[in-house]
């Protein structure tokens, strides 16, 4: 692979003799010709001088996006805000306490005769799935006459008990009608998250894209730098080998004008160059204006799917076409309310209950528990308005946006097949051409070898030269633009059919939302935000893991052979084999020197892990994770059922995963058990088993002893001791103990 190194300072050579008198102006142009480059040069390359340059792997530039990318982190909320927002819906269905009290008093003009009375009540009402509510209430209170005369003055305690049903028959009859807007809310839910993966989707395709762009700008840069030192080299052989007169004052003239060409480009490269840097920071969060050196060239990759496969797996995995079949879902159902709606409002209402009055109050209760007092009434309330023209003309406009969707659905149906045709036609020009330009590229090498000869026999001169070098360059540029158009082409085809996330070993978890891109120190359970992220629990041997996380698979070692220079530092190394601690040189057997890394402690839980890794990546390294020895370790199972058959445990096992939640299967004792999820921590079991609760599926916790996989962490690759010893001791001030190893080959 071509590795990317930043490039030398340029040489300025004399481009001429001195100038004749008589040829100011000529003086003063060639002057500025020379010195406006190199400042505009130095002028666009600041940071290049203030900071040392990052290698970055495509794997690597894709897990800092998803970690760190603004607009996916406002996304992700939006998904937060969604599942909120069905919590308050459900809401519904918590019961609601009410009390009162009262206290008056009532005199009446012209008569020695007045009254008082006090009257408290507590009441609980639920509402029912059905559309009605239920209500308990209890009722205490006295009434007091009193005269002037204390004979004929009286004071009596009034208490009750007693239950109300009210429900509707005809309209707002039925649980669509009453959990209409829970519905929708977890349609809305749904909605936001096939939005986020969307928009995961599209942002990786940028950052791919970024990607390859740059790397394509800084092989077009180094090409440039290299054709900059030919014409150096051509001039400075001119001037050596060839007799002065009027042949070489040509070829030093035709030499000096394509000089002074190659220097004009190569500061057009380097600009171009830092704006794709700056484009690419900002998709990956990069706040350091830091001179990125992308590692992978873009991929030659070919897809697998034929045109026939990719127009299926379009209609059935796209986001925003699931997007509207779910809008056409949540329309069908207000459809089917309001048409609902149009009967007439009939409803039932019945209470009843005991009473009971006595002088104290603990009489008047009495009398209620042996029930001497009984009440009762029920009743019917039918109510249309004349016309009925609201509901009727809410009912047609239902039925009007259900009819829309769907045609809109059809609509985009019929666009995601053009998208897909035109994807592989892209495909196959983007092939072809790579095709014919490396051709082109084999060709202009060797017809540019040729041209040297022959220069050197005398046949060719310094301008079919220069020509032939301008003809390889631009077939080296082609090319390369080719192969990224190329791998455009791939990515263009895995995004429009929905499965660009599914090739890049990326998966969304959508069991909390509020964490998909970033942890909370409170939480214990996965995270998408975890770059290199492991499972903190063995899947089950009977089902195979059902990766549902916004995650990057942890990325395999870097393609780099070559040693980093000390002043560098990498965002991907490769993972260091069996690194250990060694003297104060790294050393191989033969005693060459091979660098150091900094190894840090081992790790059970993500939680641990992920905090240690923000750190490491706070301080501007990347952490390369490692497996250690598996460790035996309590694990905390959450247990939904014991079932005798296979097929009955897997009907479970689906009803768990629709719901987003880790299940699995274990075989025991001739039967089989499913459980929700395997948690390191209690703290993460019991959220997760009230989440569940709240959804109707009880669980239970069960403890298991297992085998669980260890994590070491590696971070940096440094060539003196000296260099790895100040990042640890910077590392120490941040709470991390890193210990320094020489990396042995």
């Amino acid at each position: 692979m071509t590795q990317f190194t930043p490039l030398p300072p340029v040489s300025l050579q004399p481009l001429a003799p001195p100038v004749r008198r008589g040829h100011r102006r000529g003086r003063a142009f060639f002057c500025g010709l020379i010195t406006g480059p190199l400042l505009v040069l130095f002028l666009t390359t600041p940071e290049a001088a203030a900071a040392d340059p990052v290698q970055l792997t495509r794997e690597t530039a894709v897990a800092m996006a998803i970690r760190k990318n603004i607009d996916l982190r406002v996304e992700a909320l939006s998904s937060a805000i969604a599942e909120s927002n069905l919590a308050q819906s459900r809401a519904i269905y918590n019961p609601i306490f009410s009390t009162s009290a009262s206290t008056g008093k009532t005199t009446f003009p012209g008569e020695d005769f007045r009254t008082s009375s006090s009257i408290g009540t507590l009441g609980l009402t639920q509402y029912l799935p059905t559309g009605g509510s239920i209500s308990a209430s209890t009722q205490a209170g006295y009434t007091t006459a009193e005269s002037d005369n204390a004979s004929i003055s009286t004071e009596d305690w009034q208490s009750s008990v007693g239950l109300t049903i009210s429900h509707p028959l005809l309209k707002n009859f039925g649980k669509k009608v009453m959990e209409l807007n829970i519905t929708l809310a977890g349609n809305s839910l749904e909605d936001s998250l096939e939005r986020f993966r969307f928009f995961l989707a599209d942002t990786v395709f940028s950052v791919v894209t970024s990607y390859n762009r740059l790397y394509s700008l800084r092989r077009v840069l180094e090409s440039r730098q290299a054709a900059l030192t030919s014409v150096q080299d051509l001039l400075q052989d001119i001037r050596r080998n060839t007799r002065p007169g009027q042949l070489q004052r040509v070829e030093v003239a035709n030499a000096e004008y394509a000089l002074a060409q190659r220097r004009k480009d190569l500061v057009d490269a380097e600009r171009n160059l830092r704006d794709q840097e700056a484009h690419l920071r900002y998709l990956i969060g990069m706040e350091e204006k830091t001179p990125i050196i992308p590692v992978d060239p873009p991929s030659r990759e070919e897809p697998p799917e034929s045109q026939k496969q990719a127009l299926a797996t379009a209609l059935e995995s796209r986001s925003d076409l699931k997007q509207l079949r779910l809008s056409l879902e949540s329309a069908l159902l207000q459809e089917e309310v309001a048409r609902h709606q149009v009967l007439p409002d009939l409803s039932m209402i019945a209470s009843g209950g005991f009473s009971g009055i006595d002088g104290s109050i603990g009489n008047s209760f009495q009398q209620i528990g042996q029930g001497e007092g009984a009440w009762w009434s029920a009743g019917l309330q039918f109510s249309l308005p004349l016309g009925n023209s609201a509901a009727k003309n809410s009912y047609r406009q239902s039925r009007l946006r259900t009819e829309q969707l769907r045609n809109r659905i059809t609509a985009f149906e019929w666009q995601v097949n053009n998208s897909v045709e035109s994807d592989m036609r892209s495909l196959i020009s983007a092939r072809l051409q790579l095709q014919t330009n490396d051709q082109s590229v084999r060709f202009a090498e060797e017809r540019l070898a040729e041209y040297r000869n022959q220069r050197k026999s005398g046949t060719a001169t310094v301008q079919d030269v220069l020509n032939a070098e301008n003809d390889l360059i631009a077939a080296r540029n082609a090319q390369s633009d080719a192969t990224e158009t190329f791998a455009y082409a791939v990515a263009l085809l895995w995004r429009d059919i929905g499965v660009l996330l599914e090739r890049l070993n990326i998966q969304v978890d959508t069991s909390d939302p509020e964490t998909l891109t970033r942890r909370s120190p409170q939480t214990d359970g996965p995270v998408a935000a975890d770059v290199l992220r492991s499972p903190a629990v063995p899947p089950s041997p009977l089902t195979p893991p059902v990766p549902e996380m916004a995650v990057m698979a942890t990325p395999g070692p870097s393609r780099q052979d070559a040693p980093v220079a000390p002043a560098e530092r990498t965002m991907t190394e490769p993972a260091p084999p069996a690194a250990v601690a060694g003297p104060d040189r790294g050393t191989d057997a033969k005693g060459t020197r091979t660098g150091f890394t900094l190894k840090i402690d081992v790790f059970v839980t993500n939680a641990a892990l992920a905090e240690v890794q923000k750190a490491l990546m706070e301080a501007g390294l990347t952490p390369v994770l490692e497996y250690g020895p598996k460790k035996t370790g309590e694990v905390i199972r959450l247990l939904t059922g014991s079932y005798p058959s296979q097929k009955a445990a897997l009907n479970r096992l689906d009803a768990l995963r629709r719901i987003k939640a880790d299940s699995f299967i274990l075989r025991d004792k001739g039967g089989f058990k499913v459980y929700a999820g395997s948690y390191l921590l209690e703290k993460g079991a019991r959220s997760e088993e009230k989440r569940l609760a709240y959804l109707g599926v009880k669980s239970t916790l069960e403890k298991a002893t297992v085998n669980l996989p260890t994590y070491r962490l590696t971070a940096g690759r440094f060539g003196t001791r000296e260099a790895a010893d100040a990042t640890a001791s910077r590392l120490a001030t941040r709470g991390l103990q890193a210990r320094v190893v020489a990396i042995v080959p």
